[in-house]
């Protein structure tokens, strides 16, 4: 039932329209310096959202008002958008022109299908919490953190046993792993300069990650 639950969720619009973009980055882009520091800080800057999101999400149980909910009612999508936004601006491509192509229909199809979902769940919620989360809605924004944070709702403390159970660390080791591939892959293989110690160091790190998330998957059950 796991796997077909997480085949289902795969196909899901929001999952699916990164596909056709993977594909793209796999064969055709690299990375440079220069496209690291422009957008490294997307990445984690929205790594961070997320990771202080799950520690207050409480999902179907409660209205989610604290820490960043309090400021934007959908700050993991927002996470999410700003890593995408990150990768679009590290991965290049020749010519240059098509990764900006690329990356703007990504990011395009990525905010109609957030909205779409941002809609259907509103009405969900609107049915569940009623003239509580209507408040909500008039006084923060769905995507774009206000200054000023919403006051009202119950209020409870980042916890770190939700952090865990939400899994986010997958997200993190896998952003990792991704920059690593990425770079080995420019400098192997279209720079073809030999593996250095950062190189080896990388390889490593991103190859221990993948066996603690293996490892985490074996034994999942133990962690709830």
């Amino acid at each position: 039932m796991d796997l077909i639950h997480r085949l289902e969720r795969s196909f899901k619009p929001r999952f699916a329209v990164i596909y056709p973009f993977g594909f793209f980055v796999i064969f055709f882009c690299s990375l440079n310096d220069a496209s690291i520091r422009a957008g490294i800080g997307y990445i984690i800057a929205g790594t961070l959202i997320r990771l202080w999101s799950n520690g207050y999400a409480i999902k179907n149980d409660k209205l989610t008002t604290s820490g960043p909910y309090a400021f934007v009612r959908n700050p993991l999508y927002l996470g999410t958008f700003l890593i995408a936004i990150g990768f679009v601006i590290i991965l290049k491509s020749q010519p240059p022109y098509l990764e900006w192509l690329a990356g703007g229909i990504f990011l395009l199809a990525l905010s109609f299908m957030y909205y779409r979902t941002i809609k259907g769940e509103q009405g969900m919620l609107l049915a569940k919490y009623k003239d509580a989360y209507s408040d909500y809605c008039k006084q923060v924004p769905a995507m774009v953190p206000c200054l000023i944070p919403y006051s009202k709702g119950e209020k409870w403390p980042f916890k770190l046993q939700r952090l865990i159970n939400s899994k986010e660390h997958k997200t993190v080791f896998w952003i990792f792993i991704l920059l690593v591939v990425f770079y080995l892959k420019t400098r192997l293989f279209l720079e073809h300069k030999p593996m250095t110690e950062m190189s080896w160091t990388l390889s490593g790190m991103a190859i221990t990650l993948i066996l603690l998330d293996v490892a985490y998957e074996i034994n999942k059950k133990k962690f709830k």
